[in-house]
């Protein structure tokens, strides 16, 4: 497939043109409407209303809808600043969470409440019956949710880092336990009503959520009791660890998208997340499946961004100027051109723009970060569709070959009590953890290293390498390894990075995956292997878009453990969550002709 660069492009010049329109109004802020639900609870509302010299304007706009359980006052910058540009904006706190009524549950009661909402804002008359929905992470989730039912008035969404499968991105991807989720519960119970009442267990939180080390070394089951005072997040908690497989829990249509994906109104929707983001595939997913079904427009655009999209850097990596986006700028060009009629004087843009990192000169910039550069490219369709699936051996000697050559197995020791150290990637704890873009060189204040040593050093990380590139080599797409294992033990993980080595020896990580054993036939059920037992199992390492420029080398590190990005296998096959002790275990990775262990690499001609 052809692929061009978007200097000229109508997404990029709209968003140019909205940054540079000026204010049109005043604004008035209405605070805390109570808006009634078809069961009769209510939830906050603020609305911020287009004025001219303080009174309110008599003809009536298009709206925005904001609905968080973060806080709708965290919203009131950007849609005092939309409502600015002629927009009704509308932010509201979910169901349970902070001066909203009911009980709070993530997701469950999105849908019904969504709709309530979106059909309450096109009754205002101050509303024109064009109703945009938008925000970021939950808040692009609860926005997949509404359009599922339908609301009439629903018009065009602006749905950046929502996922679509809360089980395999976030809750327990590859079918181990995300710490991550654990904490994003107890942040929610720290600013929960009962947390308002009582000082003294609030305080335990906000204690963990600062230095959550201690917790984490805890198992799973007990860390519910700092959940004890907190009834409504205590059921959450309890629920996330007694659903480890993808059962019923996980396939409600509030945590999966693709059993909603029919029921999802065809209405223009931009969808926007980054190459580090832990929900970046189900923003993908979402994409591709909407865009073959729906005939209104689709628009997707892949930064190299973490979970918190439009900088020009990510973690320890810098990728130009060039890479950084103003979204909000953006989001407000996609509701001009969908709830206002605007169109930019260019030519149309294409579907998908992706940002193809790598190609930078390496070294450290005046801000001292690594300088990896990238570009911006276009294409009609994802997954692309030129790429070709290409196939890299793991060999003897720690060698990345494109053939199959028989070589002995390898055998390593994982001991869950010294798990390999998160360092970058998508997931992480962001006071224990390096985001992103990241060297794999273990350095001081990182959880679980000791000294300065590079991962690929431990005995129990197996690394592979091409050699220096002789031309370029682009990957874009999903990157899968696909491994012939076996262990002594009844259960237990491994895992693969993708790695762009530098000259110089700088390993940057650019995707990484795990999976549980026990779950190598499916995430439905499980099933505990026999010590000894040779079986052929794929990580999904997520996707990504690289350019491995000349001289460099392609890496895949093969492992047992990734902590704290997930909990570490116990190794005893006791049911998840509920281990009572942990062993090592020794466990191979077979190089043979008839176990070609690989990695599956998306190569796009350049």
């Amino acid at each position: 497939m052809k692929v061009f660069s978007v200097c000229g492009l109508f997404l990029l010049a709209a968003a140019v043109a909205a940054a540079q329109q000026a204010p049109l109004h005043n604004v008035e802020v209405v605070r805390d409407v109570m808006v009634p639900m078809r069961d009769g609870v209510r939830l906050a509302t603020d609305l911020y209303l287009p004025a001219q010299r303080g009174t309110r304007p008599t003809g009536k706009f298009p709206a925005m809808l904001c609905r968080t359980p973060y806080n709708k006052s965290g919203q009131g910058k950007a849609a005092e600043w939309y409502a600015q540009r002629g927009y009704a904006v509308v932010t509201q706190d979910v169901r349970g969470r902070f001066r909203s009524e009911g009980r709070f549950y993530p997701f469950i009661q999105e849908g019904p409440d969504g709709y309530d909402t979106i059909e309450w804002v096109a009754r205002q008359e101050w509303s024109n019956g064009k109703v945009g929905t938008y925000g970021a992470s939950y808040l692009a989730w609860d926005q997949y949710r509404a359009a599922m039912e339908r609301p009439p008035h629903l018009a065009a969404m602006f749905a950046s880092v929502g996922g679509a499968n809360f089980y395999q991105e976030y809750a327990y991807p590859g079918g181990a336990l995300n710490p991550g989720w654990a904490l994003w519960i107890l942040r929610s119970a720290e600013t929960s009503p009962p947390a308002r009442e009582n000082a003294e267990a609030k305080s335990r939180l906000t204690y963990i959520l600062d230095q959550p080390e201690e917790w984490f070394r805890l198992p799973p089951r007990k860390r519910a009791a700092v959940f004890e005072p907190f009834p409504v997040h205590l059921r959450i908690y309890e629920d996330f660890l007694a659903h480890s497989h993808h059962d019923a829990y996980w396939h409600d249509p509030g945590f999966h998208t693709p059993a909603g994906w029919k029921r999802i109104k065809d209405v223009p929707i931009l969808f926007i997340s980054g190459w580090y983001d832990y929900f970046g595939d189900g923003v993908l997913s979402n994409f591709s499946a909407l865009s073959k079904t729906q005939k209104m427009p689709k628009k997707l655009v892949m930064g190299p961004w973490w979970h918190a999209v439009g900088s020009s850097s990510c973690g320890d990596g810098f990728f130009g100027d060039a890479a950084a986006v103003e979204v909000r700028e953006m989001t407000l060009a996609w509701f001009d051109r969908w709830l206002k009629g605007k169109t930019a004087a260019e030519t149309p843009d294409q579907p998908v723009r992706y940002f193809r990192m790598g190609g930078g000169p390496g070294g450290r910039n005046a801000e001292g970060r690594f300088q990896h550069g990238g570009t911006w490219l276009t294409a009609k369709t994802w997954p692309l569709e030129s790429l070709k699936r290409t196939k890299l051996y793991l060999a003897e000697g720690g060698r990345l070959e494109r053939t199959v050559s028989a070589g002995p197995a390898l055998t390593f020791v994982f001991d869950p009590a010294d798990p390999v150290p998160t360092i970058g990637g998508r997931y992480g704890v962001r006071s224990l953890t390096p985001d992103c873009f990241q060297d794999q060189v273990c350095r001081p204040g990182i959880l679980g290293c000791n000294g300065s040593s590079p991962l690929a050093e431990r005995k129990d990380v197996l690394t592979f390498s091409t050699a220096p590139l002789t031309e370029g080599i682009e990957v874009t797409g999903r990157v899968r390894a696909k491994l012939w294992v076996s262990t002594d033990a009844v259960d237990t993980d491994f895992t693969a990075k993708l790695i762009d080595v530098y000259p110089g020896g700088y390993a940057a990580i650019l995707a990484d995956g795990q999976l549980r054993l026990r779950y190598r036939n499916g995430f439905g059920e499980e099933s505990l292997t026999t010590p000894g037992e040779v079986a052929e199992i794929e990580i999904d390492l997520g996707s990504t878009s690289n350019l491995f420029a000349k001289g460099h080398r392609i890496r895949v590190d093969i492992s047992s453990s990734n902590f704290p990005r997930f909990e570490s296998n116990p190794n005893t096959g006791e049911p998840i969550n509920d281990s009572t002790e942990k062993r090592k275990a020794r466990n191979t990775v077979y190089l043979d002709a008839r176990r070609p262990s690989h990695v599956e690499l998306p190569v796009v001609p350049l």
